[in-house]
């Protein structure tokens, strides 16, 4: 079965004119010893950090997964100089300069890559089965601003109103998440075990 570490775990604060974030950012080893970088923000130091505790370097890094297009995601995705990237872009899996459609288990199998569009079209999340049970890394379909309190709620609100939002796929991303995962990944705040 799959790992997961949490690198970095994502922040928001809200200035008066902008924001202090960088998302969620995790490891994943596959089954078959496949290191995936998810999300890797734009925290330079932090990540490289994290990486350096984990007695990793960039190059080691196999894959990247990008949720969605936000740079507090994706910013920092360049620095992975051996590693094919999945995205959110039409689904493309990116090998230098080969674009590729991707199988919903090219990660591994006991990785599904799904689609959670809401917080903005093109969207995805992973679905992991892990020995601690299905952990799905949510991206921005859930997060939290650091000063609020993590209660979860299907309708809450998203703060950063990107362009594009829909609030009732959103809502229905949110519902395929709960129905799958054991804990979830927000792409902003601490982990949590979802409620049967």
């Amino acid at each position: 079965m799959a790992t997961i570490k949490t690198l970095i775990e994502g922040y928001a604060k809200q200035q008066e004119n902008g924001w202090v974030a960088s998302s969620t950012t995790c490891l994943i080893t596959s089954e078959d010893n496949k290191k995936i970088i998810t999300d890797p923000g734009c925290n330079r130091e932090k990540l490289l950090e994290a990486l350096k505790k984990e007695n990793l370097v960039t190059g080691d890094i196999n894959y990247v997964f990008l949720s969605h297009c936000h740079p507090d995601h994706t910013l920092l995705s360049g620095i992975f100089e051996n590693a094919k990237f999945v995205t959110f872009d039409s689904n493309l899996i990116y090998d230098k300069d080969l674009l590729t459609e991707f199988d919903k288990n090219i990660l591994g199998k006991d990785i599904e890559i799904i689609e959670t569009p809401g917080h903005v079209l093109e969207h995805l999340s992973l679905l992991v089965d892990t020995p601690e049970g299905k952990v799905a890394i949510a991206g921005d379909v859930i997060w939290w601003l650091d000063n609020e309190q993590q209660i979860f709620d299907i309708n809450q609100k998203d703060h950063s109103q990107a362009k594009g939002i829909d609030m009732k796929n959103l809502i229905e991303s949110r519902k395929k998440l709960l129905s799958v995962a054991d804990y979830i990944i927000p792409g902003h705040g601490k982990m949590f075990k979802v409620k049967k």
